[in-house]
């Protein structure tokens, strides 16, 4: 067979098939990295092998002028061990190599941006060949760094930086490169979400036909019309004509959000903008529960996360543990341990937080239940406990008197004694309004109060519902009205 001359590579190359069976002799392309199969080129004289593409179309041989590197590059395209300067990690073959500085680099990394945005931190981050000495921990996966190889840092928070290939992950960056951008060019310019007339009244742009009044009394009855949560003993604006209150965290919530729950930006939106509308139901990406009132919403590709999980920053502090908690993006397929949350057992699931220095796993349902909690047979308010923090074995809850389990999330009143289990407590419908009313596949649902008097079976699991809040429709096919206990046979018996 006639070898053939590419300037890809300085010896004469021959036409060969690799197969894709030989698994541990595959064949990795000296020029792209992949492995080899089908029909490639093969050099028998020093073991460099590529795809056809790759050797007809090689990639350039000398780049003059690049993003990371002020000198000339020129690929080496040859098997070899090296650590790219430009991201840290090492590679094994074809590097683009300086010739006056012994820099060395992945083909993929010349083209990293100079200056982008990303979903871990508000200010934009700019591309520097040398962090410098010190000890430098990634804003994005929270390990360390060496700060003699490239990586992105702030202008404005000299201690924040990232590896350069966590801050271009596609959940991270969004692709944008803002080099050409002036700086504050690239943000909206949101309308002001609120108008103070003194210290006391506003107009809300939730509620734009009637002025709210700061109120910091405590009310048990009222609902939240920003969160559908109890104002229990916060401070809060209320509507002087009419049922509406806002506990001022929700009033004061910014129109912009970044999170690191999506790569673009959220934006604010009331009850009428969500995505369900203002007769529909929404569900919350992150924790997976339905809900009404405000949310997070991403305008770009209609994600949507209700309020309280986009307000999950990190480090997480949580009530149940000693270590801060942080995003886990490693996906359950690729560790030995499936991530099961300490608080409610599910596993699975998309969005977790982790401990870096313990086996422990919260998800975001867990992760943002309220603190306290109302129950209509105690006059003192219940405070959130889980299992690591005492026996609970000895506990049985007041409302469906089955055991608290050892390691899960439970709700005890510290003056009276009682005890309740997480969904009996504030239930799988807390983010949604009592007597909510919502239209789901052609058929009316209202949210109603469980009294638990008389006792109410679900039309879905047939077990009895202990939950707080229950999802109830009389406009179904059916003679008898429809009761869903939970969040999870609501999602189960409604198409939506």
């Amino acid at each position: 067979m006639n070898a053939v001359e590419f300037p890809s590579h300085p010896h004469p190359l021959n036409l060969k098939e690799f197969s894709s069976e030989e698994e541990e002799n595959s064949r990795i392309c000296g020029l792209c990295g992949e492995t080899l199969v089908g029909s490639g080129y093969e050099c028998c004289q020093c073991d460099f092998a590529a795809h056809l593409g790759c050797a007809e179309n090689p990639p350039s041989v000398v780049i003059e002028e690049s993003k990371i590197h002020e000198h000339t590059l020129t690929l080496l395209p040859t098997q070899v061990s090296f650590t790219c300067n430009a991201c840290g990690l090492t590679g094994d073959r074809s590097p683009y190599v300086c010739l006056k500085c012994s820099f060395m680099t992945h083909k993929d990394c010349i083209e990293f941006p100079r200056v982008i945005s990303i979903n871990r931190h508000d200010h934009r981050m700019f591309y520097t060949s040398f962090l410098g000495p010190g000890k430098w921990t990634c804003g994005v996966c929270h390990q360390g760094m060496e700060g003699r190889y490239g990586a992105y840092s702030c202008h404005h928070c000299p201690n924040f930086a990232t590896h350069s290939t966590c801050a271009t992950r596609r959940d991270v960056w969004d692709g944008r490169e803002l080099e050409m951008n002036p700086e504050g060019k690239d943000e909206e310019n949101g309308e002001q979400l609120y108008f103070a007339l003194d210290e006391t009244l506003i107009l809300h742009f939730s509620h734009k036909h009637h002025y709210l009044r700061h109120q910091d009394e405590h009310t048990d009855a009222a609902i939240c019309c920003g969160c559908a949560l109890p104002i229990a003993t916060e401070t809060f604006y209320r509507c002087q004509e009419c049922d509406f209150f806002l506990h001022q965290r929700c009033a004061l919530l910014p129109q912009h959000k970044t999170t690191f729950l999506h790569v673009h930006p959220l934006t604010l939106c009331s009850d009428d903008e969500r995505l369900g509308g203002p007769n529909g139901l929404s569900r919350c990406h992150a924790c997976e529960l339905h809900f009404n009132g405000f949310s997070y919403r991403c305008l770009e590709c209609d994600v949507e996360f209700d309020i309280r999980c986009s307000s999950v920053t990190e480090p997480f502090e949580v009530y149940c543990h000693d270590h801060p908690l942080f995003l886990d993006d490693v996906p359950t397929d690729e560790i030995e341990n499936a991530k099961i949350c300490i608080g409610c057992g599910l596993e699975g699931l998309k969005y977790v937080l982790s401990c870096l220095e313990c086996n422990l796993h919260l998800c975001f349902a867990c992760a943002v239940l309220p603190s306290m909690a109302k129950y209509k047979y105690d006059e003192h308010l219940l405070s959130i406990h889980t299992g690591l923090e005492d026996a609970t074995g000895q506990y049985l809850c007041d409302v469906c008197e089955k055991k608290i389990e050892e390691m899960g999330n439970y709700y005890k009143c510290l003056s009276c004694g009682p005890v309740l289990h997480t969904s009996c407590a504030v239930g799988s419908f807390r983010h949604m309004r009592p007597w909510l009313s919502f239209i789901s596949d052609g058929c009316e649902y209202k949210v109603v109060c469980n009294d638990w008097t008389p006792q109410l079976r679900c039309s879905n699991c047939h077990n009895d519902c202990y939950e707080p809040l229950l999802v109830m429709s009389t406009t179904t096919n059916t003679d008898d009205a429809i009761y869903l206990c939970s969040s999870r046979c609501f999602t189960a018996y409604v198409p939506v």
